[in-house]
């Protein structure tokens, strides 16, 4: 009876579903908002060729981080047996973080790159990787108020830092010093204390008989067994996206690179959103389909798609005619010119947003064998669409790489899920 109470409680106290997506929503668009707010200050206050160094600072830690991170946050919320203590997912986090920024000093010498800027940008994606362990954490007992709070936070600290800096030393490097300060701070006195609040409350991973398999008496090789292929995906996925970014450096420079980058953050929040939604159709899906109603559930699928197409249009209509006034108002007028990108790209966006679609149903008929090749099959049509078509045609070869990518992407997850269906 004592468990059946414990039960109750967590039930009462637990949000509301609606109140948890309106809060996953604010603090992934809040956060990404944030993220494109920096890139603004650099590109104000600072000069092209600074901007492109700070987005060459986050396409070299991106995919590494992510490949890192191995999707752990992702592991313990789905540990509904709690095989792995918290404390063990944290010490793994942080020995792979301290790896990571070693991985990327090694690649910061061999291509000799900005090296403070760089390491420094990388060390903020570190700060950030530590406290996202604690954010699933929060996940873990629904809590996505505690998580938003702390992405609002570490989002707010990182744009009022980055700009205060680079404000008063007109140098991109410590620019990158405030964006890793916020971090830290975002970690340790945000996300580790909205995770402390439960602690001594009762875990939902209590009320669940715990399995005790050969893998998970194995510690921290079976947990590294079990998050390895989800943080090896997720650093391909990263990777792809940044593949662009890497030809037009090495081609063009820093210059070009921050106008590709400039243009691309101006559509971050379509896949905000899109994220959103896709999340929030999984568990209706998921219904669905154990339900055995698989009309239903393809003419949900469907209807997304073409909501998806619908919305990518006018999306793409409005970057044809307004591209050159936004950029203009936003950035300066050295970017104006690049409208044409930010048109292409919103293309790879609207793309992008049926592969999250396609995700959340694929993810509902629980197919995931053929995700990784999926995956590397993409990665290696952006690396041959942007070494024919950056030196060719520039930051809008770059962009059409992009959304070459985003459309083998997406065809490829059709057949997965039509094959499936």
């Amino acid at each position: 009876m004592t468990v059946v109470r414990h039960r109750a409680v967590a039930v009462r106290k637990r949000p509301s579903f609606a109140g948890n997506v309106g809060w996953g929503i604010a603090g992934n668009a809040g956060y990404a908002l944030a993220q494109w707010l920096v890139l603004v200050v650099v590109a104000r206050l600072g000069t092209p060729a600074m901007v492109g160094d700070f987005a060459l600072g986050l396409a070299v830690g991106a995919p590494v981080m992510l490949l890192a991170n191995l999707s752990l946050r992702t592991v313990l919320v789905t540990d509904p047996a709690g095989e792995h203590p918290f404390r063990r997912y944290l010490r793994v986090r942080l020995v792979a973080m301290g790896a990571a920024l070693v991985a990327i000093g090694v690649v910061v010498v061999l291509f000799d790159l900005p090296v403070a800027v760089v390491l420094l940008v990388g060390l903020a994606k570190a700060f950030d990787g530590a406290g996202d362990i604690y954010l699933g954490h929060l996940q873990r007992h629904h809590d996505q108020r505690g998580v938003a709070l702390a992405q609002l936070a570490n989002g707010g600290l990182t744009v009022a830092f980055t700009g205060a800096l680079l404000y008063g030393t007109s140098s991109v490097a410590w620019a990158a010093a405030g964006s890793a300060g916020a971090s830290l701070i975002a970690w340790l006195m945000v996300a580790a204390p909205l995770a402390g609040r439960w602690w001594n409350r009762p875990d939902p991973a209590a009320l669940v008989p715990r399995r005790h398999t050969h893998r998970a008496a194995g510690g921290v090789p079976a947990l590294l067994w079990t998050a390895l292929p989800l943080g090896v995906a997720s650093g391909v996925t990263s990777l792809t996206a940044n593949v662009p970014r890497y030809v037009l450096q090495d081609h063009l420079g820093a210059a070009a690179l921050g106008a590709f980058a400039a243009a691309g953050y101006l559509v971050l929040t379509g896949n905000v959103l899109c994220s959103a939604v896709a999340q929030t159709l999984l568990p209706r899906l998921t219904e669905l389909r154990a339900a055995g109603a698989h009309g239903r559930f393809e003419a949900l699928v469907r209807h997304s798609l073409i909501g998806v197409a619908i919305a990518g249009v006018l999306a793409v209509w409005a970057a044809d005619v307004f591209g050159p006034r936004v950029l203009r108002a936003v950035y300066g007028p050295q970017y104006a010119g690049h409208a044409t990108t930010l048109t292409v790209l919103t293309v790879a966006t609207a793309l992008g947003a049926a592969c999250f679609m396609l995700d959340a149903a694929l993810s509902a008929v629980r197919r995931f064998a053929g995700q990784l090749a999926v995956n590397a099959a993409v990665l290696a049509v952006a690396v041959v669409a942007a070494l024919l078509l950056v030196p060719r045609y520039g930051v809008t070869g770059a962009a059409w790489a992009t959304a070459g990518a985003a459309a083998v992407h997406a065809l490829a997850k059709w057949e997965v899920l039509r094959r499936a269906l």
